[in-house]
């Protein structure tokens, strides 16, 4: 990204969601109409993945799937178990943010802690945990999220961030 604002003056900024699975790639539909794309569940859940990055504040979202294949050659943290649309299986999330060779910024051990608040339904303690982080968009967005489950508590919580939008 530094590179290409250095180029162009031009500061880029695009969300990614990454899956792994199987699909189905090439040209599909008849003579009269035809379009190169990619069907599967697995191209649908990234697809999910990707627009879930503006509930967060991320840019780039892996599952779980993914990461576990990733993980060795890249660095990154767990994000949250989420629900996307259109799924019934909550999912663990990873959002990437660089090589493996770098080390982990010591703020993730916080983010951490709160997660495991949020998860274990501890709103109040979460958000507090997560206001300790100013400068991180997920943690910025978990306090948001946290303070609306104050506001509204669920009747049966299970510990998952659920999407109600694409």
């Amino acid at each position: 990204r530094p590179r290409y604002q250095e180029r162009t003056g031009i500061e880029l900024h695009m969300r990614v969601g990454l899956n792994t699975g199987a699909v189905v790639v090439g040209n599909m539909g008849s003579g009269q109409r035809f379009n190169y794309t990619i069907l599967g569940d697995a191209a649908n859940l990234a697809a999910r993945l990707e627009g879930a990055n503006k509930a967060f504040g991320t840019e780039t979202m892996i599952s779980e799937n993914t990461w576990r294949l990733a993980a060795s050659e890249f660095q990154g943290r767990k994000l949250a178990d989420l629900r996307v649309v259109g799924r019934k299986t909550p999912m663990t999330v990873y959002e990437i943010t660089g090589l493996s060779s770098e080390s982990a910024p010591p703020e993730w051990a916080t983010f951490s802690a709160g997660l495991d608040q949020f998860r274990a339904g501890d709103f109040v303690s979460a958000a507090e945990t997560f206001s300790k982080l100013p400068g991180d968009p997920a943690a910025r967005h978990y306090v948001q999220h946290c303070e609306a489950l104050v506001a509204q508590p669920p009747e049966d919580w299970e510990g998952i961030w659920e999407l109600t939008s694409k």
